[in-house]
């Protein structure tokens, strides 16, 4: 079963089991860096990230190989039988060769090759009175340079070199994309364990009312008792009661859900015991840094591990399209090779005179092909600059849905920083005001329908306090993911 068909049958267990599964159920405290932890060590995305990481390097060694220097031992033999009325034919021969070679910047490849050869003839003709004359061995040794340049198709360090830069861009930019991965990960689960954060602080504020409620119901029950008020004050009290203990069960609900987009973000366990997450407090308050916008999204594009990426996938496409035009150039290949060389009736004598008296070898070769309609090199160039086009058009998008993300996040933290402050100030007004009309109640002034009242503003006020934390949080953390620092602030490294 699916990790996620699993989630829905325990939110459906949840609901279900409202009524008597409680939130405040001791269960230990999960910080937040142990959640990453595990997100970490077990996130399908990052693994299949680093894959990609692995695979681009492969290919980069595998582009590098062009660089290899090869060597070569050629060993053959032959028997040639002519027919009974034609034995001229007859020989036997071996051959050696072993050669060294390495391609060049310009392109071109230049070798080194030793060869070593023996040819043994049965019979080499008749003379004048029709006898056999006897066969002939010869021996020959050489050592030859050959150079392979091409003049227009692949010519030159750029040409040479476009497959391997190209293959590093590569890798830079799966490396990269592993990074970015890693930010959108970490901003996910920091936002989401706030949210649960929130979640349970909202309970707390749920309940706290309700006890509000419940002991405004015990006074007033005892004042009717007491016949300082009317008996219809209870109706209010337990409207009251009844509303807020929907609040508390859909508080507890609301856990529930976190807890379990949490539990499945993070990879964590979902089981009958393993549903709601206890997680830190929310922080009664929060730090006040000057955002500036401008600086920040200015930062956002210098540490933007998904624009870098971008920009190594445009550099690669860019590299592809060189590439492209010199693949479309006409093939112009000049073959030289050049040697000194030995032969005699002995191995030993034609080694001797490759020594001291050789001879030479020199071939030289051009070699011309030309497309006339030239369809595939202009199909090749076509797709190339549609690769450089298309990686532009993305990097641009990328920038623009960055500078929006970096300017939301910035306003949302300081819209949140500004409630913060403006809610302990509300808070403790609403305090006073419940107090104040609690008193007005006491002595015959008020009724229940403005103690609850009160209590009502008094309650909004701690949540609209407790959302502002939580958005605040939440907005650091995608500002963090958008420069980076989220990884450094839980030490997340990239290897």
């Amino acid at each position: 079963m699916s990790l996620s068909i699993r989630g829905v049958i325990v939110v459906m267990l949840a609901v279900a089991h409202t009524a008597h599964a409680d939130p405040d159920v001791q269960v230990d405290e999960l910080r937040l860096d142990a959640v990453i932890a595990v997100a970490v060590r077990q996130s399908p995305d990052l693994e299949r990230a680093r894959i990609d990481v692995d695979l681009a390097r492969a290919q980069l060694l595998r582009a590098e190989g062009s660089e290899d220097t090869h060597l070569g031992v050629r060993a053959q033999g032959a028997v040639v039988s002519g027919s009974p009325a034609d034995p001229n034919v007859d020989s036997e021969s071996e051959s050696v060769a072993v050669s060294a070679s390495r391609a060049l910047s310009t392109g071109g490849t230049l070798g080194v090759t030793a060869t070593g050869d023996h040819v043994r003839l049965a019979q080499v003709g008749v003379d004048a009175n029709g006898n056999p004359i006897a066969g002939a061995t010869r021996y020959s040794a050489g050592l030859g340079v050959q150079l392979v340049q091409p003049l227009l198709r692949g010519a030159g360090p750029t040409a040479f070199e476009a497959p391997i830069r190209q293959a590093a861009q590569q890798r830079d930019a799966a490396a990269l994309t592993r990074e970015a991965k890693a930010r959108d990960l970490m901003v996910s689960l920091v936002q989401s364990y706030w949210e649960l954060a929130f979640a349970w602080r909202q309970l707390e504020v749920r309940k706290a009312s309700l006890d509000l409620a419940q002991q405004q119901l015990a006074y007033t029950e005892s004042a009717i008792r007491a016949e300082k008020v009317a008996k219809s004050e209870t109706l209010a009290v337990a409207q009251a009661i009844a509303t807020r203990k929907q609040d508390v069960i859909a508080a507890e609900q609301a856990v529930y859900e976190q807890s379990l987009a949490l539990r499945q973000l993070a990879g964590l366990e979902i089981g009958p015991d393993a549903l709601t997450v206890k997680t830190e407090a929310l922080p009664a308050n929060a730090g006040a840094p000057d955002l500036d916008v401008a600086a920040v999204v200015r930062a956002a594009f210098e540490h933007s591990a998904e624009l870098a990426a971008l920009e190594a996938s445009r550099h690669a496409a860019e590299i592809g399209q060189s590439s492209a035009d010199s693949a479309a150039k006409s093939r112009l290949d000049l073959d030289l090779t050049a040697g000194p060389v030995g032969a005699a009736p002995t191995a030993r004598q034609a080694l001797s005179d490759l020594v001291t008296h050789p001879g030479y070898s020199v071939t030289a070769s051009l070699t011309l092909d030309h497309a006339i309609e030239r369809r595939t090199e202009r199909g090749g160039q076509a797709v190339a600059r549609a690769a450089v086009l298309a990686a532009k058009v993305t990097e641009r998008d990328a920038r623009a849905r960055l500078a929006v993300r970096a300017t939301r996040a910035v306003q949302r933290a300081k819209a949140a920083l500004a409630s913060i402050a403006l809610g302990d100030l509300a808070i403790g007004l609403a305090e006073q005001n419940v107090t104040a009309e609690q008193k007005r109640f006491e002595l015959g002034k008020s009724t229940n329908f403005d103690v609850l009242r009160r209590q009502d503003e008094l309650e909004q006020a701690r949540l609209r306090h407790a959302a502002a934390i939580a958005d605040y949080l939440i907005a650091r953390a995608d500002l963090d993911g958008l420069t980076g620092a989220i990884l450094t602030r839980y030490g997340i490294v990239m290897l």
